[in-house]
């Protein structure tokens, strides 16, 4: 029995829907039905009946329902009292980073593994989410920080939602048109490889020109707005100080939920069991 099962178990108890309840959980409802269908079968006995009124408890859910939040409490606790316990666990983790290591949520996780398992290396692998994604898949990293949904075959933890804002030279700022015009007719810098910020500038600006320079690292996109290549999207919380010939604008913003990833079928092994607790441990 995995601990997120569990989860989506509670969390559709409450809400008696799978939608409301994925999106509580930040997953998607086909997820959460494999969870719930995943634990029906373990158990041998049927949670849920499944009414045009929505999911509601069997007898023999509504009699779980109580302990299986009491479980999710337990672990909670358990994890909470084990953060300062040393552990025998070695070897190396490989994370992805699609956000910059000065962030808190980077360093909250950074920080914690440090201290929990001093015994554990950690490889820091900075790309962009579709990248980042590929390489949880095959194996070559253990787990990173994405933007967007991910899929079934990994297992999501919501971290927070971050703003995305626009940043484009201020050279361009010297016409009459609007923010909005300059930056449907400009250039922009993307991030390369499907990723969710370029999806996002699709969307928004479907005639928007792509500059053939593309980086998933939001300086560097920074450094070439302010040499006049193109706009670009960027991770407000990532704008410390804007190069005095950078100019922000937020006729685009729009908000991206940050996860950490892992592959859904690697939680048992114990290097990945101990990173996810405590990415569980990190607020939302």
């Amino acid at each position: 029995m995995e601990f997120y099962h569990l989860k989506s178990f509670v969390a559709v108890a409450k809400v008696q829907n799978l939608t409301k309840a994925a999106k509580q959980l930040h997953t998607t409802p086909p997820a959460v039905s494999a969870h719930i269908k995943a634990l029906e079968q373990e158990l041998n006995v049927t949670l849920f009946e499944r009414t045009s009124k929505g999911m509601l408890l069997t007898p023999h859910g509504l009699a779980l329902q109580e302990k299986a939040q009491i479980t999710l409490n337990s672990a909670r606790d358990f994890i909470q009292s084990a953060v300062l316990t040393d552990s025998p666990l070695t070897g190396q983790l490989k994370l992805g980073l699609n956000l910059s290591i000065r962030t808190q949520e980077c360093q909250r996780l950074l920080e914690q593994l440090q201290c929990a398992f001093p015994k554990v290396s950690i490889s820091l692998n900075p790309s962009n989410s579709a990248e980042i994604l590929r390489s949880i898949e095959s194996g070559r990293l253990d787990g990173g920080y994405v933007f967007g949904p991910s899929g079934n075959e990994f297992l999501a933890k919501f971290i927070t939602n971050r703003k995305i804002t626009t940043v484009m030279p201020k050279a361009w700022m010297n016409t009459q048109e609007s923010e909005f015009q300059l930056l449907e007719k400009g250039t922009w810098i993307g991030m390369g490889d499907d990723c969710p910020f370029d999806n996002e500038l699709v969307t928004r600006l479907p005639s928007a020109k792509i500059s053939h320079f593309s980086s998933y690292d939001e300086h560097t996109r920074v450094d070439l707005v302010s040499q006049g290549f193109g706009a670009s999207f960027v991770d407000e919380s990532e704008l410390l100080i804007l190069p005095e010939n950078v100019h922000q604008t937020n006729v685009l913003d729009f908000t991206l939920p940050l996860f950490f990833v892992v592959l859904a079928s690697r939680p048992a092994e114990p290097l990945i069991q101990a990173l996810l607790n405590r990415v569980e441990m990190l607020p939302e």
